[in-house]
């Protein structure tokens, strides 16, 4: 596979509703993180802020604003050319860099369109979707995309997350997805990581054990084998549901690309 598609961010999500612990997922560096369905506050796009959010450091509200600029320039090149499906695409992307989900959905799918067959754009609605807290629709998209190229590891570890995501999750399914993922591409480090995560989840702490002995014989010097190892010893001792402490959840946002 491209090792440029290996370039993945090691994001802590805390899934709230969803678990009481911290996950610490491998998710595609082009991804946005998933979220648990939160809505964006009233009247504002998902992403905005005021510029006098004195909740936020000077730089980030600067990097928002920004970003959302952006958005705007790159929607109204879109809007004033809707058969164009670069300008779709490239607007997409700066909503989703602003976190304006919403808004990438609606020029994902007018890309898609304009070219139904064309993969990075399932493959990004699946991401926006997702990242909007639509996760049945999110299944969707992705497994439109995975009926083109079954064996991209990336998008069938992504796929997996949507049905741990749900509410309740399906820890099962996302079990399933990812074992199936790792028949077409066996040395997928992703997915191994994500496996391991979710077999603790089920209590499958043999099975998890095995999945990171499988890691380590695939890629040895692998930087988060340590502290999965130290994760599955937590579970073991006191559940998957026990909280972890707050240095745990090293959140960064995503590019997307």
């Amino acid at each position: 596979m491209n090792r440029d598609n290996l370039l993945f961010s090691i994001i802590g999500v805390l899934f709230g509703y969803v678990v009481a612990f911290t996950f610490v997922v491998y998710i595609n560096q082009g991804q946005p993180v998933p979220r648990a369905g939160a809505a964006p506050a009233s009247g504002a796009r998902a992403g905005e802020s005021s510029p006098g959010d004195a909740s936020l450091p000077t730089n980030e509200v600067k990097d928002r604003q920004r970003l959302q600029s952006a958005a705007e320039q790159a929607a109204q090149t879109a809007r004033e050319d809707p058969k164009n499906f670069d300008s779709q695409r490239s607007a997409a992307e700066a909503s989703l860099e602003a976190e304006d989900f919403e808004g990438a959905i609606d020029f994902l799918t007018r890309a898609n369109q304009l070219r139904p067959d064309d993969y990075k754009t399932l493959v990004r609605l699946g991401h926006a979707n997702s990242a909007a807290g639509r996760f049945d629709t999110a299944e969707r998209w992705f497994r439109a995309a995975l009926s083109k190229k079954p064996d991209d590891g990336d998008v069938r570890s992504e796929l997996a997350l949507t049905f741990f995501m749900r509410d309740p999750p399906q820890p099962d399914r996302a079990v399933a997805e990812l074992k199936r993922g790792l028949e077409q591409s066996p040395t997928h480090v992703p997915t191994l990581h994500n496996l391991s995560l979710m077999l603790m989840q089920t209590r499958d702490y043999e099975g998890a054990a095995a999945t990171l002995d499988r890691l380590e014989q695939v890629d040895p010097r692998y930087e988060r084998l340590p502290s999965l190892r130290q994760e599955l010893e937590r579970v073991r001792l006191k559940g998957p549901d026990a909280p972890t402490g707050a240095g745990d959840a090293g959140k960064r946002k995503p590019t997307a690309g």
